[in-house]
């Protein structure tokens, strides 16, 4: 069985302080993770740091769709496995919405926006470049979602959280309580204007707090998405990719060519 990923090559100082610390894994790929970590399992946002792909994809891009040179991105990857000790990897296509996928295997799942999983030492990962990924941590558990405007107004989080707990299904499940989730790197408030029409959408589903004139908050959205679905623990990194160009992609500050960042959760074996 694979071991869980650890801190290996170097840890650097808290970013900022804050909530997260940048780590160079086994393979030379950069990450944040929280601090302190997680009890139970690893959480990893992947930044552009540590890579071989060219401008404008330097260096960690993880997306073969944005124009990249396929062989840098699949040493990249190669580069992001060495830092989980080679976990095997779950994915999907991610298409905007709100499916939540159960996996107990690695490879590709299908369509869907998050995934959920209680094997152990099985990677769950997204591909992100302005939109929040979001790690969820609870019992025997794990899941990792992708969340953009579509996905938040949806509730994909708080989807997840239930399918989690049960949902009421022949599933075993976790109370809702028990849930830790973490907001990743995402594009924030600061750097988000949107269209005065899906300002006042996200102000009638969330209420005026996560709005500022046309500036929109997808992490306090999701924050009260969480909180609506039983969650009490919810750690946001804090981190914003519109403001940290040289340490995530962008779409919207770096478009029309930018890569993507790949965000991770492995529930940790005993």
């Amino acid at each position: 069985m694979p071991k869980a990923p650890t801190r290996t090559d170097a840890a650097f100082p808290l970013i900022d302080g804050g909530k997260a610390r940048l780590v160079r894994g086994l393979g030379g790929a950069v990450y944040a993770t929280p601090d302190p970590e997680p009890t139970g399992a690893w959480v990893g946002f992947f930044t552009r740091r540590g890579g071989v792909s060219e401008a404008p994809f330097d260096s960690l891009n993880v997306s073969t769709k944005v124009g990249d040179a396929p062989a840098a991105v699949e040493e990249n990857l190669a580069r992001i496995r060495a830092s989980m000790d080679d976990a095997p990897t779950a994915w999907v296509k991610q298409v905007a919405g709100d499916t939540v996928l159960r996996v107990n295997e690695s490879g590709f799942a299908g369509e869907a926006d998050a995934l959920i999983t209680s094997r152990e030492d099985l990677a769950l990962v997204v591909a992100v470049a302005d939109c929040v990924p979001v790690a969820l941590v609870g019992g025997d558990t794990v899941g990792m979602i992708h969340s953009g405007w579509r996905g938040t107004l949806a509730g994909v989080s708080g989807k997840a959280v239930r399918r989690m707990s049960g949902d009421g299904s022949a599933e075993a499940g976790i109370p809702a309580s028990e849930v830790t989730a973490y907001i990743g790197p995402c594009i924030r408030r600061c750097c988000y204007e949107v269209s005065e029409e899906l300002a006042a959408e996200f102000a009638r589903r969330f209420g005026a707090g996560v709005i500022d004139g046309r500036n929109l908050s997808l992490p306090e959205a999701i924050r009260l998405d969480l909180e609506q679905a039983g969650v009490e623990r919810i750690v946001d990194l804090e981190l914003c990719t519109g403001c940290r160009p040289g340490l995530f992609y962008s779409h919207r500050k770096q478009k029309p060519h930018t890569g993507r960042n790949l965000a991770a959760v492995v529930r940790r074996g005993a």
